[in-house]
């Protein structure tokens, strides 16, 4: 089966890696909330500039609340810049297998080819950083990116509006459900629109999403939702914004009013954890 997604502005990649011996030290065994701290408190592998949002992107209490464990097949679609790659490639990658998945770049996009291409090198190419287990390979090539029923879990943040927007939600949720373990879990993050929001994802997306847009699409693939939380969420922020959610940090568009976007924070976000059935369940 041929890949059919696509994921806006994300770096295109497919790659598994292992962690350097500077993190590994310690890594084997262990509780599994307790290694996802040291990846996320303890990680020579984090910038500090990564570091600073962790106020608002709660990475320790969210990958507990999805289950994540170090000897997990985990799959990131769309690692953008690789924020949460610094965390997950150390916490499971010893035990486990990391593997981010974006769409195939196209040569004749320019810039973004060439953003792509750069990202590769950083975290795949440098095997100084994560290791000498570092394999690339693109989607768009006639192959599944994962054996059927092997992943354990897999992680979408703040990417179902670019798939929604510009690409094949149905296409990649039925490809994921394909290469998931029964059982195994889907973890969302997105920005989350308010309920009373007029949402037409063709004309006014603006990365927000409602949340029973997101839980409707997920369902509809064949997931079950187990487990809502607002570990991520932001009251402060009214999600209504004209030029939308980069309007807040870290990217703040519109530099007018720049110190109340900073002291909204980032924005509100809704954090979803769907299983895959189990075969007796999805008769």
């Amino acid at each position: 089966m041929k890949p059919r997604f696509l994921i806006a502005a994300a770096s295109a990649a497919l790659f598994s890696l292992s962690t350097g011996a500077a993190y590994a030290d310690g890594h084997a065994g262990g509780d599994a909330a307790a290694m996802i701290d040291k990846a996320v408190n303890d990680n020579p592998y984090r910038s500090d500039a990564n570091k600073a949002r962790d106020e608002y992107r709660h990475p320790a209490e969210t990958l507990k609340f999805f289950g994540i464990k170090p000897d997990m097949t985990v799959v990131e679609v769309g690692p953008g810049g690789g924020w949460y790659t610094e965390i997950l490639a150390p916490l499971v990658a010893e035990d486990g297998k990391y593997v981010a998945l974006s769409s195939a770049p196209d040569p004749s996009s320019g810039a973004r080819y060439e953003r792509s291409m750069k990202w590769r090198d950083s975290y795949i190419d440098d095997s100084g950083k994560f290791g000498d287990n570092a394999v690339a390979r693109f989607s768009g090539q006639a192959v599944p990116f994962a054996a059927p029923n092997s992943v354990d879990a897999v992680l979408i943040f703040r990417g179902m509006h670019g798939l929604i927007k510009y690409g094949d939600p149905d296409g990649l949720l039925a490809e994921l459900k394909a290469a998931m373990k029964p059982g195994g879990v889907l973890g969302i993050v997105q920005h989350r629109a308010p309920k009373d929001a007029s949402f037409y994802p063709d004309l006014t997306m603006r990365g927000y999403v409602p949340e029973t847009y997101v839980i409707a699409l997920a369902e509809q693939a064949g997931f079950k939702l187990v487990e809502q939380s607002e570990i991520n969420a932001n009251p402060k922020d009214p999600a209504n914004w004209e030029a939308g959610v980069w309007t807040l940090p870290p990217t703040l568009t519109t530099k007018k009013n720049e110190k109340k976007y900073k002291k909204i924070g980032e924005s509100d976000r809704m954090t979803l954890k769907f299983i895959k059935p189990e075969a007796s369940e999805a008769r």
